[in-house]
């Protein structure tokens, strides 16, 4: 059954993350200004740099084993190793601060390295235990701890924020709901764990050198690259444009990114954690290459149908969601909806990758689409050109990306595709292209309010009619995740 009460769990923590996001972006638009906010993208651009391509690749591996690991009693164990792994790229996120903020006084730059190396830390732990609390089916639990480290980090960051206006403070702040987070999760997994026997003392490993040499190793460098892609551009925006447009830009991409991630999150608490148990301990068997099919057919025509409802919805997004001095950023918000149109797709075709273990063919896709949006954005700074002229280097690198993804894809597992349900999302995106110039402008809240509703509802109805009685939906909803511990 479609609706259950494991998807209203998620349903309603995802109504109330909503909120959250809500105030937290208004919040942080408020308490910074434009110069701040981008001097704030640069710390969280070393902080995604440490994300993506130290730490992603380990949790890449776990998320694939957690079901294994746990059947079998192990997964406390082998993630002993892992802590001491997190702190060493805490630390090194801290030191690549000092670079890029040399030139400020002693005590900013210690401040900075502390914020970062507590930021990455404690956020790494808090990112990989509330989700796995999810995927091992504690869906309420992760939901809980979920919302009261959104809500710490919110009340601590804006505290913060008002003693010191900058955005380290913002960034102490939110590593303390990551602690809070990361505390209650591993609490429960700790109580619900059985652990494995083990009389020889045999040492669990999280990962051995091989895996570490053809997978974790290769997807790092793929991630890097497409690190360069979705944040490394900050710098070559800031050297030719300033903090304060890079402020403005950042806010719009953010925007867009923010509610793309509302229906990414869903698929990855609800559909996901099936998704790893289809294919749990598989090597590409006819059950990897359905549960794949049945990913892409589920969440596609979905982000088709969000990347025009952002679109739509730009100007009303930034009445309601940034205070006034950062509401110039519409044409960066509506860019904004198809770069991240192509990173979730992109992120949705990776996955074949990671169930053949050659994540080594990330690389291609993701260092075309790096190096093409680095390189256009810095011919525009060169040639003095405006700034939105760096927005159109990121489309066109993200298209690029997505492209040769799905072409690379392609030929590692057979793909299904439901076309129906395709041109469905495909058509509802273009109507919403095209309708846009229609819509009224207004800068009230109410009104802004009330069109983002409309624009929901027409979304959520084309939501309903592609996932109604569709077969992927129905094999992903008959799965058990978790399995009694032995």
């Amino acid at each position: 059954m479609l609706v259950n009460r494991d998807f209203l769990v998620v349903i309603g923590g995802r109504i109330i993350a909503i909120l959250l996001a809500l105030v937290s972006t208004r919040a942080i638009t408020t308490v910074l200004n434009p110069e701040q906010y981008g001097s704030l993208a640069l710390l969280m651009m070393v902080q995604m740099f440490c994300g993506l391509a130290l730490v992603n690749p380990i949790g890449q591996h776990i998320n694939l084993y957690t079901h294994c690991w746990w059947d079998e009693g192990s997964l406390i164990d082998r993630l002993k190793s892992y802590g001491f792994y997190v702190i060493l790229v805490s630390f090194v996120a801290g030191l690549l601060t000092i670079p890029l903020l040399w030139g400020q006084n002693q005590l900013e730059l210690i401040s900075a390295f502390l914020a970062v190396f507590l930021f990455v830390m404690l956020g790494t732990w808090n990112s990989t235990l509330v989700p796995m609390l999810n995927m091992l089916d504690f869906r309420a639990e992760s939901v809980v701890w979920n919302i009261i480290s959104s809500i710490v980090s919110l009340v601590f960051s804006i505290s913060l924020c008002i003693w010191i206006q900058s955005g380290t403070a913002w960034l102490l702040g939110q590593s303390a709901g990551f602690l809070i987070g990361m505390f209650g999760a591993s609490r429960i997994l700790i109580r619900h764990s059985v652990r494995m026997k083990n009389p020889h003392n045999l040492k669990l490993t999280l990962l051995d050198r091989k895996i570490l040499l053809t997978y974790c190793l290769p997807l790092s460098l793929a991630t890097g690259l497409m690190w360069l892609q979705l944040s490394g551009y900050r710098l070559v925006v800031e050297k030719f444009w300033g903090l304060t447009q890079l402020g403005y830009m950042v806010v719009g991409f953010q925007l867009a990114g923010q509610v793309c991630s509302l229906v990414e999150t869903l698929a990855s608490q609800y559909i996901y954690p099936i998704f790893f148990r289809r294919c749990s301990g598989q090597n590409l068997s006819e059950e990897s290459s359905l549960a794949f099919s049945d990913l892409l057919n589920t969440l596609v025509p979905l982000y088709l149908l969000l990347a025009g409802m952002i679109v739509l919805s730009a100007p009303y997004l930034l009445n309601l969601l940034v205070s006034e001095e950062f509401r110039g950023g519409r044409l960066f918000v509506m860019m904004g909806a198809w770069i991240e149109l192509c990173r979730v797709m992109g992120n949705l075709f990776s996955n074949a990758a990671h169930l053949r273990r050659k994540t080594i063919s990330l690389a291609i896709p993701y260092g075309i689409g790096g190096i093409i949006s680095v390189l256009m954005i810095y011919t525009a700074g060169l040639r003095g050109m405006d700034i939105e002229w760096a927005g159109y280097g990121l489309i066109v690198g993200s298209t690029a990306m997505l492209i040769t993804m799905l072409i690379s894809m392609a030929k590692q597992i057979r793909i299904n595709i439901d076309w129906f349900r395709l041109i469905l999302g495909f058509t509802g995106m273009v109507v919403m292209l095209l309708s846009r110039n229609w819509l009224p402008d207004t800068s009230e809240i109410l009104s802004s309010i009330i069109m983002i509703s409309l624009i929901g509802a027409l979304g959520l109805s084309g939501g309903v009619l592609i996932l109604w009685r569709n077969p992927a939906v129905l094999r992903f909803a008959g799965v058990e995740i978790r399995k009694a511990s032995p």
